[in-house]
């Protein structure tokens, strides 16, 4: 790593350790940006960090941040499919969407945000923003300087926080340090080969991990909320689980197609629970798939996304 990468790390380092400060509670998925908030945190021994644990791997990592850094404590939740259940209605009836990959997620965002409040946390830390400013997507990875730079600009100015969005809702005060003005003017100044290369992103702060001796998260790869925690895989086996067909009900009711068998059975749950969706539009900013509007090519509510070209794809959750 260049010297210049270097000079970036410290203030790096400096900026979100002050803002951590602010706070003793923190979520703790073992990924690079909610780790790397643990390890900068100047008073590790009062620290509480949660995980929220669905059977994915992200626990594994979590548990060796919280070991590492001599956490004040680590919980580690596993809910039941009930609580799981309840979380999913909770973010059809609030967040307004039946896209499973953002479903999935939110999910266990408000279930680790609930946890916070249920044992007395009047804040919590969270690692949103990460990506945006430090370009953590694996889509990024082989994209040209300019596009990345440009990416960084645009997530500067506007980023859906969602632990941010859940934790007002719920009564939560929520703090991004790898988010404030201070981290993105960092990140708007910071070489990008200080960020990504042809197989990695983030890669200045997986250096700052690898220094403080977290290596195997800083060697871990990009994974999502919903894959790291098992959000998704349980959601996916709930739908398999359903026999009915679905589909006909939820097409008569809102009007188009459900491009998955989850896409239909969220909405069919949406319908049940007498969410009103959000209203059709018209006009050039209309989602293809279901006609709901759409914000930079993407529609929240069945999470079609539109690039550049016109080409309609789904999320992946990379």
């Amino acid at each position: 790593m260049s010297s210049k990468c270097v000079e970036y790390k410290v203030r790096i380092v400096d900026a979100v350790s002050r803002e951590a400060s602010k706070c003793e509670c923190t979520l703790l998925s073992g990924g690079i940006d909610t780790s790397l908030i643990a390890l900068v945190h100047p008073y590790k021994e009062l620290v509480k960090a949660i995980t929220v644990d669905m059977g994915g791997s992200d626990v594994n990592y979590a548990s060796i941040a919280a070991s590492k850094l001599k956490l004040g404590s680590h919980i580690v939740h596993r809910p039941p499919i009930e609580e799981f259940l309840r979380a999913i209605d909770w973010v059809l009836e609030n967040i307004k969407t039946i896209d499973p990959i953002e479903v999935s997620a939110d999910a266990v965002h408000y279930i680790s945000l609930s946890m916070a409040k249920s044992i007395g946390c009047q804040c919590i830390l969270s690692g949103d923003g990460g990506d945006e400013l430090f370009a953590g997507y694996t889509f990024l990875y082989n994209k040209p300087e300019e596009y990345i730079r440009e990416w960084i600009r645009d997530k500067a100015k506007y980023s859906w926080l969602p632990t941010v969005h859940i934790g007002r809702l719920i009564g939560l005060n929520v703090y991004t340090p790898l988010y404030t003005d201070e981290v993105k003017e960092i990140a708007l100044e910071i070489p990008v080969n200080c960020l990504t290369s042809s197989l990695n992103g983030k890669i200045i702060l997986r250096e700052i991990l690898r220094e403080y001796g977290l290596v195997e998260i800083a060697d871990r790869p990009k994974t999502p909320i919903n894959t790291g925690s098992g959000s998704q895989t349980t959601l996916k086996n709930i739908v398999e689980a359903v026999k009915e067909d679905l589909e006909l009900a939820v097409s008569r009711r809102l009007g188009f197609k459900p491009p998955s068998k989850a896409h239909a059975w969220l909405a069919y749950r949406l319908i049940s629970l007498k969410v009103e969706p959000p209203p059709r539009v018209e006009g050039y900013n209309a989602c293809p798939i279901c006609g709901r509007g759409t914000i930079r090519g993407y529609c929240r509510f069945c999470g079609t996304c539109i690039d550049s070209r016109g080409i309609v794809y789904h999320y992946s959750g990379d």
